[in-house]
């Protein structure tokens, strides 16, 4: 069964990294399937957490960077 002494700890630490990535995907609707994924990601350490977050911030920052570029004919 495990040790029930454990069990507070990873909720807590779960519960943790899903506020990491609730920071970076705010209000964007995720589908069951998406959200599934994350929860099942997030279960693994704090790095795989902290290396999503730096990669999706990474894909914002730069399609901000390119919408902000003037439109090229």
């Amino acid at each position: 069964m495990g040790n029930t002494q454990c069990k507070p700890y990873f909720y807590e630490s779960e519960a943790r990294r899903i506020a990491v990535l609730n920071e970076v995907f705010g209000d964007v609707e995720l589908t069951a399937a998406e959200m599934r994924t994350l929860v099942w990601l997030v279960g693994w350490e704090d790095s795989m957490t902290a290396n999503l977050f730096s990669a999706i911030s990474k894909v914002t920052a730069a399609e901000t960077k390119r919408l902000e570029q003037p439109h090229r004919p």
